[in-house]
């Protein structure tokens, strides 16, 4: 994920072990700092980012909004407890007071941020003035992470009409066609992206994706199914399906894990399938050192 921020605001950091005590411990007694934990893999994380961003900037100062990426800097977020991207923590007089987990909408966002008494501060002259690097793709996902699905595919399908070689486009009209179980559209979006991005981190984490939609039980919820393995835990099917499904809900190393334990207990379970969808998680990881990690584990595992 490209990290820059709007106007270049000094309300916007992005942190590492070094300034992290520094911008989010010592600096909250001054303003409450909110901690955005993302990764480049995370396709909310996408989403979520320039919101936060244009807040910062709209609300000049009311807050710190400081940017962790969690595959640069596993310590941290380890050490925080984070399980599921993006996160969204809260700090104010040294103490964590909130957090939220997904790609809230801006109102919801908004609303958090109301919740704690933080306002805007003065007349931000930075608001609205820059424009999303994308537009298109901006809108349509903002319409799409407000529930109006097909009037975000309608936009994204129309930019793609003017701009058919923009692999930005395709990129997003694939993961919204992949979310909504529409995996033939996807797939022609991966075909047609140019050459020289086929091979992109992006490419491949969309790639990945879609290899677990075509064997997600969509008809099913990640609830639904730890409650059915809690019963049943034994059955490799539902195993199966819970870590795919958990997978695809953000939280890609408990999915592993899931996966993991089939290729130790059922190594045979659907002709080697949890093999063949770790291989598709580590393409949506990429450069992730937690790829690495779990390769690791599955060649001593096969070995």
């Amino acid at each position: 994920m490209k990290q820059t921020s709007m106007a270049d605001s000094p309300h916007i950091i992005a942190l590492d072990e070094e300034n992290f005590m520094e911008v989010v411990v010592e600096g909250s007694v001054n303003q409450p700092v909110l901690v955005d934990f993302w990764a480049d893999w995370c396709g909310p994380c996408k989403t979520l980012m320039p919101i936060l961003e244009k807040l910062a900037v709209e609300y000049n100062g009311a807050f710190v909004l400081a940017k962790l990426n969690t595959e640069a800097h596993q310590g941290i977020a380890q050490q925080l407890g984070i399980r599921s991207l993006p996160t969204v923590k809260l700090f104010n007089q040294q103490q964590l007071v909130d957090e939220f987990m997904g790609a809230l909408p801006e109102a919801e966002v908004r609303t958090f941020l109301e919740k704690h008494n933080i306002v805007p501060v003065g007349d931000a002259a930075a608001e609205d003035e820059a424009p999303p690097v994308n537009d298109a793709v901006n809108q349509a996902m903002a319409l799409y992470e407000q529930g109006q699905v097909e009037e975000a595919k309608a936009h994204l399908k129309a930019a793609q009409a003017q701009d058919p070689a923009d692999g930005e486009i395709l990129l997003a009209l694939g993961q919204v066609c992949v979310s909504t179980g529409d995996l033939e559209t996807a797939a022609s979006c991966i075909d047609a992206l140019p050459e020289d991005q086929k091979n992109s981190a992006s490419a491949n984490r969309l790639s990945g994706t879609l290899e677990l939609a075509k064997e997600a039980d969509t008809s099913k919820s990640v609830q639904t199914l730890q409650q059915e393995l809690e019963s049943q835990p034994d059955n490799s099917e539902i195993r199966y399906q819970l870590s795919i499904a958990t997978a695809l809900s953000g939280d890609v190393q408990t999915g592993m894990d899931g996966l993991l334990e089939l290729v130790h207990k059922d190594p045979g379970f659907n002709d080697g399938a949890p093999r063949k969808q770790l291989l598709s998680l580590f393409n949506v990881l990429g450069d992730d050192p937690l790829a690495g990690q779990y390769r690791r584990k599955l060649a001593t595992l096969l070995n």
